[in-house]
């Protein structure tokens, strides 16, 4: 479906958050200069932007925020209950794959953007009618 195809103009709910993404994106590319690692979260973050603005694979754009989301908890559970919970050495191994696939997702930008957008994936909110738009 083309964004021609979808109905009306696109909602300020979408503009706002595609150029979110966009310079959520741009400043991780900044950041990509000192370390190269923020380079995926910076591609990750501009493929984001182009699905919302697009209006096009609503459940990868979904899948992608709740996978950033849920390793971002995980990171921050395992560094602050580690030792409580007895993980000794694991502890560095989980954080460091829940930190991976964290910034392979989009990294700490879009988990809270994320945060804001998901709501709006549910069923018969704005964000989920942009993605489910049908051809007028």
């Amino acid at each position: 479906m083309s964004s021609s195809a979808i109905a009306g103009p696109r909602p300020t709910q979408v503009r706002v958050y595609s150029l979110l993404l966009v310079l959520a994106g741009i400043l991780m590319a900044l950041l990509g200069w000192s370390a190269s690692a923020y380079y995926v979260p910076a591609m990750c973050l501009g493929l984001l932007a182009i699905l919302l603005w697009s209006g096009r694979g609503g459940a990868l754009f979904k899948w992608v925020l709740i996978v950033n989301q849920v390793a971002g908890l995980v990171l921050i559970l395992v560094l602050w209950l580690g030792d409580r919970i007895g993980l000794g050495h694991a502890k560095l191994d989980i954080s460091g794959v829940a930190l991976l696939v964290n910034l392979l997702c989009g990294g700490p930008l879009a988990a809270i953007l994320g945060g804001l957008m998901l709501p709006g994936l549910r069923g018969g909110k704005g964000l989920f009618n942009w993605f489910n738009a049908r051809p007028a």
